[in-house]
């Protein structure tokens, strides 16, 4: 197989890994917002003021290209394969962001849909992005270490999108 064929065959996996990635968030929205009236509050004794910088949360089709701004919001989408859901914020100051939450991502296929791992998000390197705060890194890490899934979004820290 030449190159060019190899990188072709990539892109196409990886456009439809990312439309995959779409149709489940969306299945898991909807199972999500469903159970929304009954969900405790995620946001346990967390105080923001006017400079906690906000997250750009992607969740959503009506936000999936801008984002929207966001404090302490119960499900966040981290990047194109991984999301959190069940937030519960233990901080939101103005260098970081602390939450435990369900983890789900293209990395685990269905396996993450019918049972999330728990997992610690952290939001980090606040930067002002069109007049508005916003973190713009996260780390996140699996309770039980990342173990057998080899997905970058679990190594070490990422960019957020801040638009």
């Amino acid at each position: 197989m030449n190159r060019s064929t190899s990188l072709i065959r990539r892109h196409k996996t990886a456009i439809g890994a990312g439309l995959a990635c779409v149709a489940a968030l969306g299945t898991f929205a909807t199972a999500t917002g469903a159970n929304a009236a009954t969900a405790p509050a995620h946001t346990a004794g967390v105080a923001q003021t006017d400079n906690t910088p906000y997250v750009m949360n992607h969740v959503g089709e009506e936000n999936a290209d801008k984002g929207k701004a966001e404090r302490s919001p119960e499900r966040l989408v981290l990047s194109e394969f991984t999301s959190v859901g069940d937030l519960n914020w233990k901080q939101w100051d103005t260098k970081k962001a602390v939450a435990t939450g369900k983890v789900t991502g293209m990395w685990c296929g269905q396996a993450c849909l019918d049972k999330p791992l728990k997992g610690t998000l952290t939001l980090s390197d606040p930067k002002t992005v069109n007049g508005k705060k916003v973190f713009s890194s996260f780390t996140l890490k699996l309770a039980g270490g990342s173990g057998a899934y080899d997905s970058e979004d679990l190594q070490g820290k990422h960019p957020l999108a801040t638009i």
